[in-house]
């Protein structure tokens, strides 16, 4: 029991350090050291490490070989060109917000929920700037766009580092997840676009006009050579999946590739796309899953395996809904990616002949359930920030709250439906 209460003691701090960066302390820092008090203490020891290191590995450099890929491509104008041709397809605000919201779905299924977040929140501020919308309904156009970032990552593996980590600790194949992860994408996109179209509705006259503007193209090349790219990249994830290997095996060539190519046509700073990638998340997911995975260990581990078995025993389809909003409140309230990895390890503690089922709605959930609070995912605050120091845009913490608390379970539930209907 001390141990236990140690363990515990030893997250919270460990979240703390993370979400409020006392000092300016880096994440990545702040994560190792709750993974070193978690050795020190005897929570975990050496052995865990290494299980660790084999279950994050992949997920961790896919996910900064993706982010890298996404900020060569931005820097060149590639996703400025697109906003551009939207604009011009749209010039109404309702009609253009429906269209990014669309684009940033794309953005987040092909380049990850951070690298959609990265992309569009420039690309959307730059739009609502050329318009006369006030304050509020600039808050809701931007809370629309960080929040179909976060639930359209969820039909390929390397949409979500969650993804990438629940998939890789249940040997799921990226076809095999793409299959039943594609129609609940769908239909995640519809409804949070839907629901954030009737809130801009409500917020503004959608009809304003928008004025068009000539994207910055910095390589020519790149712009054109992006789609190809793209369309190949996916082919190589498809292809790879019948061999089992690592997703991180294709991305980290892929970003190596289009960082050469960057580099000798000398119209972009390959080296300062490199420095800005988020190299602490690394370290991050080191330290954070050490200190998960010593509290598992614990009897937390067990505590949820037990709670997983009781609920999934309810009536279908109301078990899955409540295995569902059991793994979105663990999101939200200690941030989705230590969540993802407990609930895989309670899920896997559980010898359920479902494991497959709860796997993808452990995904689901740690996708859309982080958007109740913003420390629910370490993007989302990292996106606030931004969005007030970059941008000029103040998310008032009341109306996150207010507008995650009305649309998340719409979301959250309709997406969960439609993955429980795959598996009638």
């Amino acid at each position: 029991m001390l141990k236990l209460l140690i363990a515990i003691l030893i997250f919270v701090i460990t979240l703390l350090l993370v979400n409020f960066k006392p000092r300016g302390i880096p994440i990545g820092y702040s994560a190792l050291i709750g993974g070193a008090l978690t050795l020190i203490l005897g929570i975990s020891n050496i052995h865990d490490v290494v299980l660790v290191f084999d279950i994050v590995w992949d997920a961790t450099f896919t996910f900064v070989a993706i982010i890298i890929m996404t900020l060569i491509l931005d820097e060149a104008g590639f996703f400025d060109y697109i906003a551009s041709k939207i604009l011009r397809l749209g010039n109404r605000l309702g009609k253009a917000f429906v269209l990014l919201l669309l684009l940033d779905a794309v953005v987040s299924a092909l380049f990850a929920n951070d690298g959609a977040a990265l992309v569009m929140t420039p690309i959307a501020t730059s739009i609502i700037s050329r318009s006369s919308i006030d304050e509020r309904s600039k808050i809701v156009f931007m809370l629309g766009i960080g929040f179909v970032a976060d639930t359209a990552s969820l039909p390929f593996i390397i949409s979500n580092l969650v993804n990438i980590i629940d998939a890789t600790y249940f040997n799921i194949s990226f076809l095999l997840y793409a299959e039943y992860m594609i129609f609940p994408f769908i239909i995640s996109v519809i409804v949070s676009v839907v629901l954030y179209y009737f809130l801009l509705v409500r917020a503004t006259d959608t009809n304003l006009e928008l004025p068009s503007f000539q994207p910055t193209i910095n390589d020519q090349l790149l712009v054109k050579l992006g789609f190809p790219f793209i369309a190949i990249l996916v082919l190589a994830y498809f292809l790879t999946s019948f061999v089992e290997i690592p997703v991180a095996m294709v991305a980290i060539p892929a970003a190596t590739l289009l960082g050469i190519i960057a580099k000798r046509r000398k119209k972009i700073d390959v080296y300062k796309v490199v420095r800005e990638a988020p190299w602490q998340i690394v370290l991050f997911s080191l330290g954070m899953y050490i200190v998960v995975f010593g509290m598992g260990k614990q009897g937390v581990t067990n505590f949820l395996a037990s709670t997983v078995s009781t609920l999934y025993s309810l009536p279908s389809p109301f078990n899955v809904i409540m295995e569902g909003l059991l793994f979105a409140f663990t999101a939200a309230i200690m941030n989705n990616l230590p969540s993802v990895m407990i609930n895989s390890l309670a899920i896997n503690s559980t010898h359920s002949t479902n494991q497959f089922l709860l796997a993808l709605v452990n995904v689901i959930s740690n996708d859309i359930g982080p958007k109740f609070t913003p420390i629910g995912s370490l993007a989302t605050l990292l996106w606030i920030y931004s969005l007030e120091r970059k941008h000029g845009v103040k998310i008032p913490l009341r109306i996150y709250v207010y507008l995650g608390l009305i649309t998340t379970p719409i979301v959250l539930v309709a997406t969960i439906l439609s993955l429980w209907i795959l598996f009638l």
